[in-house]
C-alpha cells in the first residue's frame, strides 16, 4: 500500500494483457480460460475414447461367449447323442453281431470321441472357465502344462481386478507368443511376466535364436493390430543370437484417477 495517499497502486498495463502472435494484445484471464476449457475438452475426448475402446472390447467377449454358448448347446451335444447311440449299437452286437460290424462301431465311437475332444478343446480356447474363475495366471499356468515348450508363469506383484476383456486380451495374446515360440524356438524355454498398473503387461521371453521380424502377413503384425483396437500396443526385441521377447501393454480401461496398483 502507498503510504502517501493510503490507496494500492494499480498492477503494471502489461501484467494485464499479452501479446499474441499476430501482435494483438489478449487479456491474461482469456488466455488462461482457454487454456482451462482446452484441458477439459481433452479430457473430454480421453474419456470418449476409453469409453469406446471398452465397448469394443466387450462386445468382443459378448461374441465369444455367443460363440462358445453355440458350440456347446449345438455341435457338443450332438455328437454326445451320436456317441450315445454308437454304444448301444456297440452293445447289441457284442453278442450276436459280427466281428466286422463291432470293429465299425468301435472305429465310430472312437472317431466321435476324437471329434468331442477338439471340440472340448476348442471351446476352451475360445472362452477358457479357467480364466474367469481364477484369473489370468491360473489360466497361463494350464496352458504352460501342456505347452510344446517349457513355460513358466510369473506374476510378482498381485494383479488388479480387470474386466473379461482385458483379461482375454492377455490371455490369447500370451497364448499366441507361447504357440510361437513352439514354432519357431522349439525347445526353448519360455518365461511368461504379468505385471499391471494403469495398464496390463503381458511380457514372453524365450530363449531361442532370435531374429523375429515385424514382417506384412506375418503373426506378430497380427498380434499388433489386434492389440491397437483396444489401444494396446506391441513391443519386440529380437537380437541375432537371442533371446525373444514380445511384450504386450494393455490399457484397463480406468477412469480417470483410477489406478490398477494392488496395494499390499
Amino acid at each position: 500500500m502507498d503510504s502517501r495517499c493510503g490507496v494500492v497502486p494499480a498492477l503494471p498495463f502489461s501484467l494485464h494483457r499479452a501479446r499474441a502472435s499476430d501482435g494483438r494484445f489478449i487479456p491474461v484471464w482469456w488466455r488462461r480460460r482457454a487454456a482451462e476449457n482446452n484441458e477439459a475438452v481433452t479430457a473430454r475426448r480421453i474419456a470418449e475414447l476409453t469409453d469406446s475402446r471398452r465397448a469394443i472390447v466387450d462386445a468382443y467377449e459378448v461374441e465369444r461367449r455367443r460363440i462358445e454358448r453355440d458350440l456347446h448347446d449345438g455341435a457338443q451335444q450332438y455328437l454326445v447323442a451320436a456317441a450315445m447311440k454308437v454304444g448301444e449299437a456297440q452293445l447289441s452286437t457284442a453278442v450276436q453281431g459280427d466281428a466286422a460290424t463291432r470293429q465299425l462301431l468301435a472305429d465310430a465311437a472312437t472317431a466321435i470321441q476324437g471329434g468331442l475332444d477338439a471340440l472340448r478343446r476348442t471351446i476352451r480356447g475360445i472362452h477358457p472357465q479357467l480364466l474367469a474363475q481364477q484369473g489370468l495366471t491360473a489360466a497361463l499356468e494350464e496352458v504352460a502344462v501342456s505347452a510344446a515348450n517349457s513355460v513358466r508363469v510369473i506374476t510378482p506383484n498381485p494383479l488388479p481386478e480387470m474386466t473379461e476383456g482385458v483379461l482375454a486380451v492377455g490371455y490369447f495374446f500370451a497364448c499366441e507368443a507361447i504357440g510361437n515360440a513352439a514354432k519357431y524356438a522349439p525347445g526353448a524355454s519360455v518365461t511368461v511376466l504379468l505385471a499391471a498398473d494403469e495398464n496390463l503387461v503381458v511380457s514372453v521371453v524365450d530363449t531361442g535364436p532370435g531374429g523375429a521380424r515385424l514382417l506384412p502377413g506375418h503373426g506378430l503384425v497380427g498380434m499388433r493390430e489386434r492389440l491397437a483396437a483396444v489401444g494396446g500396443t506391441l513391443t519386440v526385441s529380437s537380437p541375432e543370437g537371442g533371446p525373444t521377447q514380445v511384450a504386450a501393454s494393455i490399457p484397463l480401461l480406468l477412469a480417470r484417477g483410477e489406478s490398477g496398483v494392488v496395494v499390499q
